[in-house]
């Protein structure tokens, strides 16, 4: 059985050492007919890494001689380009920059950063260059690009120039308001744009082919005028697989697997397609899964032989917190509530912004979701772009930084909203719950930090059961019936402590319309009725455990609960 490459992003550790590789070679011969200078993102956690290791093993001239070992058995090892082989490949990553400490040191840990690659570049090449090392007056990003494409001029030979994260550090200014840093360094002489100008003016000798990734397009506006020459394929119909797995390749990585049994390997998919599969970066593309999330399971998985308890990476989650403080610095309240009650919304995709109009240009939040992976494309609409949120983890990460936000004002203990739902799973009691919920609505809308409507309550109810996170939740579940307002169904993981499942029925009665709460309970329940008698639910739960609830708030202070 190959081993699961979980965390590996060296592509010829991952082939020497028998590791599974889903083949993703066959993008190279496309790459190599499009615009030579080329821009690409994708969310955390995706795949560029890899990638990048993939190219820079191809285009490699010193390993012409690994090609074979490195490349049997996948496409363009059949199917190799005149550019096998052909180039210096000079890889920089600018992951690690120290953007915290002031523009001083922010220049210097980006030059020694460049430097650092060029050396590494120089030792790779030392059979060519015979024995030349980097002079020590050479101590800025500009001129190490020089003084690279020098060395290759004086042996006539092209570059190929890798760089990964080329947004990293900028992310980290724009996150942490140090605006004035971010505009210093990327306008006029500042040291970030003078350094990819000289890129460019090095593509006029030997920079031959360019490759930069990164997970948002925010810098690209900023670097255009001294930097106008790459082509940004991030949407591009025929790369949209290029990272991340199809549905094919995931059956092909669990066959690999050899994980036993058809029924299993069928419950692993469907489970995982929840969970990690969604996402498309055109409206034309096949949607794929995010391959750490998928490897992660998998490792896990196949390590314990069952699910794991958390199905979500922590190392993603933590990723994705921080990257989303971008998302969070928008302020767009409105749009966040529409994403999390609905799981959608419309937009004119952006495909680049720079920081002077980032904030002020509405569809630049719902954009920048989309780069991030928080939304992803589910179809054109009257009213431009309709994003989706695409899987199940993406939810849970949306509930977790609300609550986060939440808890800035109002300290919710995490151990109170588990002691409330363990309450609901083993004993069948949603009392507790009930009462938390009502108590943390009352203190913070009387703090005037969210309207008190059904929306507002549900959002709410979401957000703790997915902080929860025991229970997995559905919302606005379709069935023939209707729709269904709250669905929590047992997780395979917790299965021996989660006695019930719950329908949920959600209703909001404004203090003035306090007289209609009778005819507003009687609906409720007419509807809970059908909901319990559809061809989903009788398909899919067991009748004596599950709880049919109809939830009634009124005004800002009373909630009611009926346990059907």
């Amino acid at each position: 059985m190959k081993r699961i490459p979980y965390g590996i992003s060296n592509f010829e550790v991952l082939r020497n050492k028998d590791y599974l590789y889903v083949d993703k070679t066959h993008y190279i011969e496309i790459l190599d007919n499009y615009a030579p200078y080329q821009f690409f993102i994708r969310p955390r956690r995706f795949g560029k890494s890899l990638f990048i290791s993939m190219l820079e093993n191809y285009y490699d001239i010193n390993k012409k001689g690994e090609f074979e070992d490195l490349f049997k058995n996948l496409y363009i090892g059949k199917n190799p380009t005149e550019e096998r082989n052909k180039f210096l490949v000079w890889k920089i990553s600018f992951a690690g920059i120290d953007a915290g400490h002031g523009e001083e040191e922010l220049r210097k840990s980006f030059n020694t950063k460049v430097i650092l690659a060029a050396r590494k570049f120089i030792s790779r090449y030392s059979n060519l260059l015979e024995n030349i090392s980097m002079p020590n007056e050479i101590d800025s990003a500009e001129l190490v690009v020089q003084y690279i494409s020098l060395l290759a001029s004086q042996i006539d030979k092209e570059i190929f120039v890798l760089i990964d994260e080329y947004d990293n550090f900028a992310n980290e200014l724009i996150t942490g308001g140090k605006k004035n840093t971010y505009e210093s360094i990327l306008h006029g002489e500042g040291f970030v744009k003078v350094f990819y100008k000289a890129v460019k003016d090095a593509t006029m000798d030997n920079i031959n082919r360019i490759f930069m990734t990164g997970v948002s397009p925010i810098m690209l506006d900023d670097l255009t005028s001294g930097f106008n020459i790459t082509m940004n394929y991030t949407l591009d119909e025929n790369l949209n697989g290029m990272m991340g797995f199809t549905k094919e390749e995931l059956l092909s990585v669990i066959n690999e697997a050899e994980i036993k049994g058809e029924d299993l390997r069928n419950k692993l998919f469907e489970d995982m397609t929840t969970y990690y599969n969604g996402y498309k970066f055109n409206k034309r593309g096949k949607s794929v899964f995010n391959p750490d999330m998928s490897m992660y399971f998998l490792n896990k998985f196949l390590a314990y032989h069952e699910y794991p308890e958390e199905m979500i990476d922590n190392n993603v989650k933590t990723d994705y917190g921080k990257v989303n403080q971008l998302a969070y610095n928008f302020n767009d309240k409105e749009a966040l509530e529409e994403i999390m009650t609905t799981g959608e919304t419309s937009t004119m995709l952006v495909d680049r912004f720079n920081i002077h109009t980032m904030y002020s240009i509405k569809e630049n939040f719902k954009s920048l979701l989309f780069y991030l992976g928080m939304l992803t494309i589910k179809e054109q609409g009257p009213l431009g772009t309709v994003l989706k949120i695409p899987n199940h983890v993406i939810k849970t990460i949306y509930w977790e930084q609300y609550f986060q936000k939440i808890n800035e004002n109002y300290n919710i203990q995490v151990r109170d909203v588990r002691i409330a739902v363990n309450e609901m799973r083993m004993n069948g009691n949603i009392e507790p719950f009930i009462d938390f919920l009502k108590k943390i609505l009352e203190d913070l809308s009387n703090r005037d930090l969210i309207q008190m409507d059904e929306k507002h309550i549900k959002m709410m109810i979401l957000t703790l059961l997915g902080v929860d996170s025991t229970y997995f939740v559905q919302s606005e579940v379709e069935n023939n019936k209707g729709y269904v307002d709250i669905l929590l169904k047992r997780k395979i993981q917790f299965k021996d402590v989660t006695k019930f499942e719950y329908l949920i029925e959600l209703k909001y009665i404004r203090e003035s319309e306090r007289s209609t709460l009778e005819k507003v309970k009687k609906e409720g329940l007419n509807q809970l009725k059908k909901y319990e008698e559809s061809n989903f639910i009788n398909n899919e739960f067991e009748d004596d455990n599950l709880k049919r609830i109809l939830v009634i708030a009124v005004g800002k202070k009373d909630m009611y609960f009926l346990d059907k």
